[in-house]
């Protein structure tokens, strides 16, 4: 039987990391106002690089996963397609679906940090980093699903 907490987390790590997984971007106002953390201009050039379709290649827990969680994490690697569109990050693989908005703060050149937030609006924090043209490194911050995942940008 699946335990809805973990599972919740699970979907939840796949949002935040893609992030996470896995998150509204904020600031996309006048230029050179300061609007989270960052210029509209800063975080308007983030969002532009940020938007498309990524697929999730590898989730380096802090934690070691539960063996059910882990055969499921490893599951989402040939499947998990992860869309950013400037408001929302969609999430889709076969039995997962997760709608969520995100902002984008404290834009610095290739790293940024990424908000999420679920249906009862906590936020969930990550760090991310462009690497070369292709992958976003997502430093998942909030608990239980602290780690480093790696998205590809899909072709």
């Amino acid at each position: 039987m699946r335990h809805p907490r973990r599972l919740r987390a699970f979907r939840l790590l796949l949002v935040a990391g893609a992030a996470a997984l896995a998150a509204q971007v904020a600031g996309c106002g006048s230029g050179g106002a300061q609007v989270s953390g960052g210029t509209a201009a800063e975080i308007a050039s983030i969002d532009a690089r940020l938007r498309g379709t990524f697929r999730l290649v590898r989730f380096d827990p802090e934690v070691p996963l539960e063996p059910m969680l882990a055969s499921m994490l490893e599951f989402q690697y040939a499947h998990l397609v992860i869309r950013f569109d400037g408001d929302r990050i969609l999430a889709d693989s076969p039995g997962l679906h997760v709608d969520r908005a995100y902002e984008i703060r404290e834009p610095a050149w290739n790293r940024f940090k990424l908000i999420s937030y679920d249906e009862a609006g906590v936020a969930y924090e990550a760090v991310c980093e462009f690497s070369g043209e292709k992958e976003l490194i997502v430093h998942a911050q909030t608990p239980p699903w602290k780690g480093v995942a790696t998205l590809r940008r899909a072709q």
